[in-house]
């Protein structure tokens, strides 16, 4: 589970603010909370405990976040997209999981 919560954590991104450079969220799946660091002008997202760092996709009109997994796409979408810190909001993947995920900082 906490690899599987890991994977969704690195593929999830909510819309982040123009003039931001590094959006911090933290993914709760009930059993585990991950954070990850997504650096906007890379395209990377980086887990703060692992250090491990993924290239990702981001879809404003829907909100759906993706990042490959193997030979498949790994998405989540949110139901409420926020960029500011303390914006909290459901998700869901491609696969069935949800959680909810919470803006830690912006800067």
């Amino acid at each position: 589970m906490k690899k599987t919560l890991g994977v969704i954590a690195l593929s999830a991104l909510f819309a982040t603010a123009a003039h931001a450079t590094v959006t911090t969220i933290e993914y709760d799946g009930g059993e585990q909370k991950v954070t990850v660091a997504y650096d906007d002008s890379t395209m990377t997202a980086t887990n703060t405990e692992s250090g491990a760092s993924n290239a990702y996709t981001y879809d404003e009109a829907t909100a759906t976040v993706c990042r490959k997994e193997g030979d498949k796409d790994l998405c989540v979408t949110f139901e409420n997209p926020g960029s500011e810190a303390g914006h909290s909001t459901p998700f869901k993947t491609n696969d069935g999981r949800e959680g909810t995920a919470t803006i830690i900082s912006v800067e």
